[in-house]
C-alpha cells in the first residue's frame, strides 16, 4: 500500500524519510545561506526585509529553510527510485506548484499533490490575521499608555550600557536570560547599566503587574514604550502594506522558481507580533537617540532572529560609534541557522561587532560561516552552578531520572506517552526508579495533565521552576532539543537525548562532547537500550564520566572573573 508523504513546515515525516531528510539539511546549510544572501542584497538596507522570516533564516518559525530542503529531499527520492507515494500533503500554495512541476517533470505517475488549506479556511485564515492585528495594535497602544501613567525611572546623564532581554511572568528578579550577570556588577556598572526588555508570553491582565514589578526590581529598566509614541505604532503596522512592494528577484532551485514562494511568506509571516516587536525596537532607539541619550555600549541577547536584527542595524544607524556586543550563551544547534552570522548580516549591520561566548568550545562553531567573526569568552552568567555542583543522593532510595520537556505541548506529550510505552517494557518497578517531569518554563503544567492519561505511580510531574535544584538529586536526565543537555553533563549526569522521530532533530549536544556521558534516541528499542546502559554504570564508567565531565565545564562554561565581567562590559 502506498503512503503519502507529509511535507508540510512541522508536518510529520516517517521515520526512515526523516532520518534522510536531517541528512540533507544538514548538507544543505552553507547552500541556503548563499540563497538568503542572494535574495537579501537588493535590500540590503531595508528594515522591513530584515525583520521578516526569509531573510531571518530562523528555522523555528521561518518555513523556507525546510522547503528549500524538501525540494532537495523529493528529487532524491525520485533519482533513487524510492518514491512510491500516492500523494503529498503541503501547506503552502507557492510550494504546492513547485512539487506538482517536480512530479510531473519526473514522470511520476498516480500521485497528487494536496493543499491542506481548502478555500474557506484561506478565508478563515485572512480573518484571523487581521483580527489579530487588531489585537497586537491595541495592547501596543495599551503598553504605551500603561507606562505614561506609572511614570519611568531617572535615568542619569551619561553615557549607558544598553542591554537587550525579555520579561515574562515569574521571571524578573529570577533571570532566566543573564542569570546571576547583575549580582556580579561593581557598584559603578551597576550605575550605568540598564536592561531594555521586550514582553514575552505575558497575559493582557498581566501587563500592569509586569511593568510595576519590573520597576520596583533591583536592576535598572528602561521601557521601550516610555519613548515610543502613536506615530511609531502606526508606522510599525504600516509594514504589512510596506512589505508588499519589496520586490524578489527571480531564483531558481533545481530549475524550479522560488521567488513566489519568497513572497509568499512575506505576505503571510505568521509571527507577525514579532515583526511588530522587532520595529518598535528599531524605533525606540531612533527615539532614544533623539531624547538626548548616550550609549557606550549595546548587549544584544543573540539568536540571530529578526529582534536581534532590528536593535543591532538600530545602533548601527543612530548610534555608530557605539559598540556592539551579542551575548550567545550556550552553544546553538547546528540546525538554528539564524544564530550562525552569515557574511550578508554583517554588511548590513544586523549583527553586533563582537559575539560574547559563555565557553571556548563555542568558538569553533560560531564562526562556521563567519571565519572572521570578533568572539570573546566571558563567564557563563546563567550556569556558574556547575562549577559548585556537588550530587545530593546519599538518601535517596530510586533511581531518579529528570525528564525536561520542550515548549510544544504536543511533541511533551508525545515524549511522555513513549517514555510509559518504555517503562511497560522494560517494565519499571517503581520501588527503584522514578521520572520526574519537568514542563518548559513557558508551559503550563495543568495543560499538560489535561492531554494525558492517568499516569502510572512511578511518573509525575513536578511544579518546581529551578532546573538546578532538581538537578541535584538526578541520576538521568531525558530531553531533547535543550540547553539542558550541556548543563547536566557538566554537572556529571549523563543524558539522553530524544530525537525527532517525524522531522529536523536540533541536536544540542557538540561533537566535542565524549559519547560516554549521552546516548541519542529515535526508536522505543533505542531508548530502552540507553536507559538500561545507564542505569547499570559500573564503577568505572562512572568514573571515567567524572573525568569527561570537566572538559565538559571548561569548554563551555567558563568560570566567573572580575576579568571575565569587566570583558563583557568592555571595561577591562
Amino acid at each position: 500500500m502506498k503512503e503519502i508523504l507529509d511535507i508540510r513546515f512541522n508536518g510529520k515525516l516517517n521515520s526512515d524519510i526523516s532520518i534522510l531528510f536531517n541528512k540533507i539539511s544538514h548538507e544543505k546549510r552553507a547552500d541556503f545561506n548563499e540563497f538568503v544572501t542572494s535574495i537579501s542584497k537588493p535590500n540590503i538596507k531595508n528594515l522591513d526585509w530584515w525583520v521578516q522570516g526569509p531573510a531571518s533564516r530562523n528555522t523555528y518559525s521561518s518555513p523556507l529553510f525546510h522547503y528549500y530542503c524538501v525540494l532537495f529531499l523529493i528529487n532524491h527520492l525520485i533519482q533513487e527510485k524510492r518514491f512510491l507515494f500516492e500523494g503529498v500533503i503541503v501547506n503552502s500554495l507557492s510550494f504546492k506548484v513547485i512539487v506538482e512541476e517536480l512530479i510531473s517533470n519526473s514522470n511520476v505517475k498516480n500521485c497528487k499533490v494536496y493543499s491542506k488549506y481548502s478555500f474557506k479556511e484561506i478565508f478563515k485564515q485572512i480573518l484571523k490575521k487581521h483580527f489579530l492585528l487588531f489585537y497586537l495594535l491595541f495592547r501596543k497602544c495599551f503598553q504605551l499608555l500603561v507606562v505614561r501613567i506609572i511614570g519611568s525611572n531617572n535615568i542619569p546623564d551619561k553615557p549607558l550600557v544598553l542591554i537587550d532581554t525579555f520579561l515574562m511572568p515569574g521571571y524578573i528578579d529570577n533571570d532566566r536570560w543573564y542569570g546571576s550577570l547583575w549580582d556580579n556588577l561593581s557598584k559603578e556598572q551597576k550605575l550605568e547599566t540598564f536592561f531594555v526588555p521586550t514582553f514575552v508570553l505575558t497575559p493582557f491582565k498581566d501587563i500592569i503587574f509586569l511593568y510595576r514589578r519590573a520597576q520596583l526590581s533591583v536592576r535598572n529598566y528602561i521601557f521601550k514604550e516610555n519613548y515610543l509614541t502613536l506615530k511609531d505604532v502606526i508606522f510599525a503596522f504600516g509594514h504589512t502594506k510596506r512589505i508588499r512592494k519589496i520586490k524578489i528577484q527571480k531564483i531558481s532551485l533545481l530549475g524550479y522558481e522560488f521567488s513566489s514562494l519568497v513572497e509568499e511568506e512575506l505576505n503571510n509571516n505568521s509571527d507577525i507580533n514579532t515583526v511588530i516587536e522587532s520595529i518598535l525596537t528599531y524605533r525606540f532607539i531612533d527615539r532614544f537617540n533623539q531624547a538626548g541619550g548616550e550609549v557606550r555600549l549595546a548587549i544584544d541577547w543573540f539568536e540571530g532572529q529578526v529582534l536581534d536584527k532590528a536593535w543591532n542595524m538600530g545602533f548601527k544607524n543612530y548610534f555608530p560609534k557605539t559598540k556592539k556586543i551579542g551575548y550567545r550563551p550556550t552553544e546553538s544547534f547546528p540546525l538554528y541557522l539564524s544564530s550562525y552570522p552569515i557574511p550578508i548580516e554583517r554588511e548590513a549591520h544586523v549583527i553586533p561587532d563582537v559575539m560574547a561566548l559563555q565557553g571556548k568550545g563555542t568558538v569553533f562553531t560560531v564562526k562556521e560561516f563567519l571565519p572572521n567573526l570578533d568572539t570573546i569568552v566571558i563567564p557563563s552568567f546563567k550556569s556558574q552552578y556547575v562549577w559548585k555542583f556537588k550530587e545530593n543522593k546519599l538518601s535517596q532510595s530510586k533511581y531518579m531520572v529528570l525528564v525536561t520537556l520542550p515548549i510544544s505541548i504536543n511533541y511533551s506529550i508525545l515524549i511522555i506517552n513513549r517514555l510509559i510505552n518504555v517503562c511497560n517494557a522494560i517494565p519499571i518497578k517503581s520501588d527503584t526508579i522514578k521520572l520526574l517531569i519537568k514542563p518548559h518554563p513557558a508551559q503550563s503544567l495543568s495543560k499538560i495533565k489535561n492531554k494525558l492519561p492517568e499516569l502510572p505511580n512511578y511518573i509525575s510531574l513536578t511544579e518546581e521552576k529551578s532546573f538546578v535544584t532538581l538537578l541535584y538529586s538526578t541520576n538521568l536526565l531525558i530531553t531533547e532539543a535543550s540547553s539542558t543537555c550541556l548543563e547536566a553533563m557538566a554537572c556529571g549526569i549523563p543524558v539522553i537525548m530524544m530525537e525527532n522521530e517525524e522531522g529536523l532533530t536540533y541536536d544540542p549536544i557538540p561533537n566535542r562532547v565524549s559519547e560516554k556521558l549521552y546516548r541519542k534516541v529515535r526508536t522505543q528499542d533505542h531508548l530502552i537500550q540507553a536507559l538500561k546502559y545507564f542505569i547499570k554504570l559500573t564503577p568505572e564508567n562512572i568514573k571515567q564520566q567524572q573525568i569527561d565531565c570537566e572538559m565538559v565545564r571548561e569548554d563551555y562554561f567558563e568560570p566567573m572573573t572580575k576579568e571575565g565581567v569587566d570583558r563583557f562590559l568592555d571595561t577591562y
